[in-house]
């Protein structure tokens, strides 16, 4: 039995309603992802619910993880059949067991960012559209991108004959998308879209997986995009036990596909719903509570809610203001130190919070001049860095000797003797022999335009991909991988580049701590094999990033990297119009998203929340005289405390600080017309 004596009624409820359709919205703080364990438990002990028919999807394996943890420890081990996996694992899993029906092999290969821009530079050079005017390749791969995330063709583009931008972009799509696949590979997006159309296309050959996920649960349901929306629909139209967890106003991710029509319009898929609200914040007091609220509810097309905690009371919100940019942070810092000496708190319970990327440098150089250690929330993903893709490339060449993106990444590095020139008379011979790179490249010798040394090498490098592609079936993974790296010269060539003392260092600690990655990914999945590991270094998204402060460091981030998290302190910079709400965001989709935006920010704190602003803020060579946010117009002033220094009686403190309150929102009023 699971003891369910410690959730709030509207939780107990949201445990205990396990068929049908089921809408849980969540609000800010309200402890949905205990729900959710909960409910799985529920439905294992109570509702005799076999594991393997139950499936949680979220959207990213540190969520995954945590629930797989919470389940371990209520369970001791009966969770273990159940999957909890993001979206993308998930189809992972099914394109590998049912993609031959799509024309593909079963070990196909996911393309990253930079592979896909290696196909889409090789398209445009080919074909000379370079020499036109209208297309690069990053505009190119940002287009075909946003085209699949919202299910598009190249026909859609290639329909549009007076717009000659958009034809090209279709025939680039058209040619990227052939050859992914004779190179058996497919890119991020191909993911979701490949999966959505086996169960369009294939729906009598899928149908084992109707019939095993008879319980669905899918957090953060905010943030699907139309093609997730229609995964879920597919995989729930058989039980229709289906219990989407999420907030309306938590969703801000709209630039990057989520739609949040889809939560709003859930009733109309599934009318027989059961809609439950959680409310019952436990992160925040009464007063940042009432602030989110009044800000919140300015939204016109939103599902009612109000959050509330019985953490009544709680600390005014602050205010600060600086002449320039560089005056508010400073007060910012100096506030950070106060607090600390107040409340004894540690550097780490401290966040700072910023709508824009930009933004963070001021503030960066600040704390830096202050001595304040900080940590900056979403850096460059580890496995964005050059060596490890390089170490990485000779991993995937070995799983699918048919990438020959990667192929070309690694044949000459370290150098071996194969140049330019060699690979493009390689190349000609596979279209002359219908034959793949590799395939080529294994009888090069008897490619007579290909020199003999270049030939030698690169049957010498067909033979020690195969030979590892041997090895790596049946030895230890990480063995097998220092083993690689050392006959291959790969640290021994980084040591040798070209470079400065502090790159050459970084990138072999970075190569370094990929041996221990892979060291400790074999320890902790002793039957995992090199494609397990692939898989988990491709869905490894830049939102798993650690975010816990583990050392003691202000936590830096923008506003939408901060959902998900919490903190004590919390100090909301650049709250003025224009940065927020943004003046693009405005123009191009109005400003509910950047209220949502506004929202999620105040609902970071837990203790304490701090608003700050410029009077003037530098732009080029531009000074800018700045308004307060008009978000700020909508949170009653009786909530704020306005600081007042020198020596006073608390009596004349609190008479001036009304004045001062009175007179800000004086002028926000006046900036606000």
């Amino acid at each position: 039995m699971v003891n369910l004596d410690s959730l709030n009624p509207q939780q107990h409820k949201a445990v205990t309603t396990t068929h049908g359709p089921v809408l849980l919205l969540a609000g800010a703080g309200s402890g949905k992802t205990r729900v959710i364990t909960y409910r799985m438990a529920y439905l294992i002990k109570q509702k005799k619910i076999p594991p393997q028919n139950i499936l949680a999807v979220t959207f990213t394996n540190k969520a995954a993880l945590e629930m797989q943890e919470r389940l371990a420890q209520m369970l001791r081990g009966a969770q273990k059949n159940i999957q909890i996996s993001t979206f993308h694992s998930l189809c992972v899993k099914i394109l590998r067991k049912y993609i031959t029906h799509l024309g593909y092999r079963a070990n196909f290969t996911i393309y990253d960012a930079h592979d896909q821009q290696a196909v889409i530079k090789g398209i445009i050079e080919e074909h000379g559209y370079n020499d036109t005017g209208l297309i690069d390749v990053k505009s190119a791969h940002w287009s075909i991108g946003q085209a699949k995330t919202w299910g598009k063709t190249p026909n859609d583009f290639l329909i549009q004959k007076h717009a000659m931008r958009e034809v090209l972009i279709g025939r680039i799509f058209q040619e990227y998308q052939r050859i992914l696949k004779g190179c058996n590979a497919i890119d991020f997006d191909d993911i979701l879209n490949l999966t959505l159309q086996l169960m369009d296309e294939y729906p009598g050959e899928i149908e084992d997986l109707y019939q095993q996920y008879r319980f669905i649960m899918v957090d953060e349901y905010q943030d699907t995009n139309r093609t997730q929306y229609l995964l879920l629909k597919h995989l729930a139209k058989r039980h229709r036990n289906l219990c989407v967890v999420g907030d309306d106003d938590q969703s801000i991710y709209g630039w990057r596909g989520a739609d949040i029509n889809n939560i709003l319009d859930f009733e109309k898929d599934f009318p027989e719903v059961q809609i439950i609200k959680l409310e019952q914040n436990y992160r925040s007091t009464t007063t940042i509570l009432s602030a989110a609220n009044q800000v919140i509810q300015n939204n016109p097309d939103r599902m009612p809610k109000s959050l509330w905690s019985q953490q009544t009371g709680g600390k005014n919100i602050g205010w600060i203001v600086g002449d320039d940019e560089s005056e508010e942070m400073k007060k910012v810092v100096d506030q950070i130190r106060l607090q600390i000496l107040r409340t004894k708190s540690k550097y780490k319970d401290f966040s700072i919070l910023y709508r824009s990327n930009y933004q963070s440098r001021i503030i960066e150089e600040t704390l830096r001049e202050g001595g304040i250690p900080y940590n900056i929330i979403g850096g460059t993903n580890f496995y964005e860095r050059k060596e490890v893709k390089d170490a990485i490339a000779y991993l995937r060449v070995i799983q699918n000797q048919n990438d020959e993106v990667n192929i070309h990444r690694i044949v000459n590095f370290p150098r071996r003797g194969i140049g330019k020139t060699s690979l493009i008379h390689a190349n000609t011979y596979c279209h002359l022999l219908h034959k793949s790179l590799f395939q080529v490249m294994k009888n090069a010798t008897g490619c007579s335009k290909i020199s003999s040394q270049a030939a030698e090498s690169m049957e010498s490098f067909v033979a020690l991909i195969s030979k590892y592609r041997q090895r790596f079936k049946t030895e230890s993974l990480d063995q097998t991988f220092e083993q690689l790296l050392e006959e291959i010269g790969f640290i021994r060539a980084l040591e040798k580049e070209n470079t400065d003392r502090k790159t050459k260092e970084r990138r072999l600690t970075c190569i370094h701590e990929l041996i221990q990655s892979v060291h400790r990914y074999t320890l902790d999945n002793p039957e995992k094999k090199l494609q397990d590991y692939l898989e988990r270094v491709m869905l490894f998204s830049r939102d798993d990033n650690s975010s816990e402060n583990n050392k003691n460091m202000v936590t830096l981030m923008t506003l939408h990297s901060a959902k998900g998290l919490e903190f004590p302190y919390v100090f909301m910079v650049g709250m003025a119009e224009g940065l927020l709400p943004n003046k693009r965001a405005l123009e191009e989709k109005g400003e509910s998203e950047e209220r949502r935006l506004c929202y999620v920010g105040i609902t970071r704190a837990k203790k304490e929340l701090t608003f700050s602003m410029a009077k003037i803020r530098r732009q080029y060579k531009e000074q800018i005289h700045q308004e307060p946010s008009r978000f700020l117009a909508e949170i009653e002033p009786k909530l704020f405390s306005i600081a007042i220094h020198g020596q006073q009686t608390e009596e004349e403190k609190q008479e001036k600080s009304q004045h001062a309150r009175s007179a800000f929102f004086s002028q926000i009023r006046q900036a606000r017309g």
